[in-house]
């Protein structure tokens, strides 16, 4: 597993997301998670491959609660979906130290260019 993917958002945002996330990274080097407790438990588990976390925060209260486990991304880029540009919310938002960052009304493509490209600087194979 390379990547993990995060998101309680099973609407149009989250499936829009994954579809940009299964074009840079093929689906078995995924793990998606759909919960707080399923994400802190994944990242609990000793996974030595782990390289990359793409976290969907689609509103103010799921971003609070990724903030919760932030020690728990120590050494892992993340990918920060935000769920609007308002300065509190991207304040709380680098406080992840997301190597990127977008919003949920992005198109995505931008996702996908910066995963091929962590992809192939970190030389992730299957």
């Amino acid at each position: 597993m390379a990547l993990i993917y995060y998101t309680q958002n099973n609407n149009g945002i989250g499936e829009r997301l994954q579809k940009a996330i299964n074009v840079a990274v093929p689906e078995e080097l995924t793990e998606v998670y759909g919960s707080l407790e399923s994400l802190s438990q994944g990242l609990c588990q000793p996974t030595y491959k782990l390289k990359i976390a793409v976290l969907l925060a689609a509103n103010r209260e799921e971003l609070l609660g990724i903030l919760s486990v932030r020690d728990l991304f120590r050494d892992i880029r993340i990918i920060l979906i935000l769920p609007d540009q308002e300065k509190e919310t991207v304040s709380d938002g680098l406080r992840l130290y997301p190597r990127f960052f977008t919003y949920v009304d992005s198109n995505f493509k931008d996702v996908t260019a910066v995963l091929e490209k962590m992809m192939k600087h970190m030389n992730i194979n299957q």
